[in-house]
């Protein structure tokens, strides 16, 4: 492994660490605030956040990646990323003020209203971020990245969870979200030195990259705010606070595993951007891995789903289990396609992303708004799982051209991952069957503890074997063989399997 790429690998370790951090501490949150609020409660939260996401996205041109794109970036640079992420957020939250009462109207919620015209500042909050922070990034410093992240997290727990207590209502997530927002932006000074000065220097440059990914982010809004607009808007409050705590839930492995990959991984990319034949390598060994870890990682939460909402959640959200399932096949899907776009961005074509985001948009609202009118949010979930699988082989086929890459070579990475896959799938079917357990709590926790471990072991020794048998060729298995070996050489202890 090359020195790179032993820094790109340590990178996803980090960017991992401080996904499970965060998330771990979030999912906690959510669930003890499950317990104590209504599915109403958060859909209604989901209604503000998506008019903010808005209002945002009209101005975000993703400075961030251009900033990482390119080598040779300057204080400059840095300095007018900061100034127009400054004047997109103040006037994003001046025309929330004018906004709060149409879009009350529009999703049929009185309650709206107020809370619009409280979380109005925080579009400036938000651009008011320390832009120094793309640094950690850029020169693949993500234990720095890991100590912002984790810091941002625990403090907003500490303060969310006693307001859940006294509020009990949806009070509780709105002070939530703007402790959170000024708790982000204090820590962004305190752990960067940089301090960032108004300029429009550069603003020439930025935009010839950046105005690709603006495009990009209007359709990747319609994409993730699809179904508080749709669902919101059709079914109410209720369904979509339902569904959106079922896709948090559903989508937990594709955010926590995949996108801090794709976070510590960009970099590397930008850097080997001018070797197609060493970035075609670089991609299909980071497909492997998220193949590893995505396919049985869906598999296990489609059979663990009525586990997880009675242990976590309670009965009132009973009716999130099909939702679930259904959502942690769309997630799978979703995360096979989402390494690609990182590619494109590391090889300065953010219009082929622009355009892959527009089609999926342009199949997703129409499927989801029928979808949703004929059967609420379970329909709307197969809206995803439909749209998901359309995409993916287009996606691919861009990226093939781009990188001279064979059909056969992602295969080769792949089979594995899922014959190993169908057989734990098998044999937990079988445990699941044959279990019978008491339903109080201690029990049905051990009874999920019982099926993770015995899927792990499963599937770990199913795509060992397979593996040995095909010859131990390169891929997520060899990179796991080989550190592991490293590891126990370091300790005087050397396995006996030969590479």
């Amino acid at each position: 492994m090359t020195t790179l790429g032993r820094q790109m690998a340590k990178g996803a370790v980090w960017m991992i660490a401080a996904r499970f951090a965060d998330r771990g501490i979030g999912i906690v949150s959510t669930v003890v605030l499950a317990r104590l609020l209504v599915p109403a409660d958060f859909g209604l939260i989901s209604m503000a956040v998506s008019i903010i996401a808005m209002l945002e996205v009209l101005g975000s041109f993703n400075f961030d990646v251009a900033l990482i794109q390119n080598h040779d970036a300057e204080r400059r640079h840095y300095d007018t990323a900061w100034t127009f992420n400054v004047c997109v957020g103040l006037a994003s939250g001046l025309a929330l003020l004018g906004v709060a009462h149409p879009a009350s109207q529009f999703f049929r919620e009185p309650r709206l209203q107020t809370i619009v015209l409280l979380f109005a500042g925080l579009p400036l909050l938000e651009g008011l971020h320390n832009i120094g922070l793309v640094e950690f990034r850029k020169h693949l410093q993500f234990d720095r990245e890991f100590a912002y992240l984790f810091a941002r997290r625990i403090v907003t727990f500490l303060i969310v969870v006693p307001l859940a207590l006294v509020y009990r209502n949806y009070w509780a997530l709105v002070t939530g979200v703007l402790t959170g927002k000024i708790v982000s932006l204090c820590l962004s000074y305190v752990i960067q030195r940089y301090r960032p000065r108004f300029s429009l220097a550069a603003r020439h440059e930025l935009f010839h990259f950046s105005k690709w990914l603006y495009l990009g982010n209007l359709t990747q809004f319609l994409i993730h705010r699809a179904p508080d607009l749709v669902i919101g808007r059709i079914a109410g409050t209720s369904a979509l606070g339902l569904f959106n705590v079922a896709h948090e839930i559903a989508y937990l492995p594709t955010n926590e595993l995949v996108a801090p990959i794709n976070r510590a991984i960009f970099p590397g990319y930008a850097k080997k951007s001018k070797d197609i034949a060493v970035l075609r390598e670089g991609f299909v060994d980071v497909i492997s891995v998220i193949g590893l870890l995505m396919i049985p990682a869906a598999a296990g939460m489609f059979i663990t789903s009525d586990l997880l909402v009675a242990i976590f959640l309670g009965d009132k959200w009973l009716a999130a289990q099909p939702i679930i399932r259904l959502l942690a096949i769309a997630g799978m899907i979703f995360a096979l396609q989402t390494n690609p776009t990182y590619v494109h961005y590391a090889m300065g074509n953010p219009r082929t992303v622009s355009w892959l985001s527009f089609l999926y948009a342009l199949s997703l609202l129409p499927i989801m708004v029928v979808a949703t009118s004929l059967g609420g949010p379970l329909a709307a979930a197969w809206a995803y799982i439909i749209t998901a699988s359309l995409v993916l082989p287009i996606t691919y086929s861009t990226l093939i051209h781009r990188l001279e890459l064979r059909w056969s070579a992602l295969a080769a990475r792949l089979w594995r991952p899922l014959l190993a896959t169908a057989a734990m799938w098998v044999v937990l079917g079988e445990l699941v069957a044959h279990l019978d357990m008491p339903h109080e709590s201690l029990a049905r926790a051990a009874e999920l503890l019982l099926i993770v471990l015995g899927g792990a072991v499963v599937y770990g020794a199913a795509l060992f074997g397979l593996w040995r048998l095909s010859g131990m060729p390169a891929g997520a298995e060899r990179m796991i063989f080989d550190l592991v070996r490293q590891k126990l050489a370091r300790n005087g202890r050397l396995p006996g399997l030969s590479g």
